[in-house]
């Protein structure tokens, strides 16, 4: 079985697929099984840059054949004829997870397989986003400065009680809002 990784999102959507389509079997529904079984699941920034995720763009061949490059999308797009190739059929479905360089095997139905192997990973969006960085910790707590709540007023008053309106105009101009 080839294992592949997923990132938390990448499999929840494949596990929602596998729930609206287990009624039906066939070669998808087994493609959909296998690859939750072997799937070793992350968050989105521990993705391998490697790893062909959802909206990736990736040179694959089929059976030792021609390179394809094609954006790996969770369904059909408009006006992107030949520029993706969706996770709800065969193929797009067994690139996703996949490492540069791992290959895999896909039933086509009828009888016949073919064998999909990832050659390249132009682009994934896990590794083009900046990196989560945790702050190193400060071995002398003493010149740290914390926040300090501060609460001022004119004239304390109870919570809730409406505040009255202040006007200080001698000439019968009405100078707005005070700030304060």
């Amino acid at each position: 079985m080839t294992e592949c990784q997923l990132t938390t999102k990448d499999f929840a959507i494949v596990k929602t697929m596998l729930d609206r389509l287990a009624w039906s079997g066939g070669p998808l529904v087994a493609l959909l099984r296998r690859k939750l079984a072997s799937a070793q699941v992350v968050f989105s920034n521990e993705a391998d840059a490697d790893v062909v995720t959802l909206n990736s763009r990736v040179t694959f061949s089929v059976d030792g054949g021609a390179p394809h490059t094609r954006i790996v999308a969770h369904g059909p797009m408009d006006g992107m004829v030949g520029q993706i190739i969706p996770i709800t059929v065969p193929r797009g479905l067994a690139l996703l997870g996949l490492r540069k360089g791992q290959s895999i095997s896909v039933d086509c139905g009828r009888g016949s397989t073919e064998t999909i192997r990832v050659d390249e990973i132009h682009y994934q969006p896990e590794a083009a986003r900046p990196a989560i960085t945790t702050p190193e910790a400060d071995p002398d707590p003493s010149g740290r400065r914390f926040p300090v709540l501060v609460f001022s007023s004119d004239a304390p008053q109870t919570l809730g009680a409406p505040k009255k309106i202040r006007h200080s105009s001698s000439n019968g101009d009405d100078p707005g809002p005070s700030a304060a």
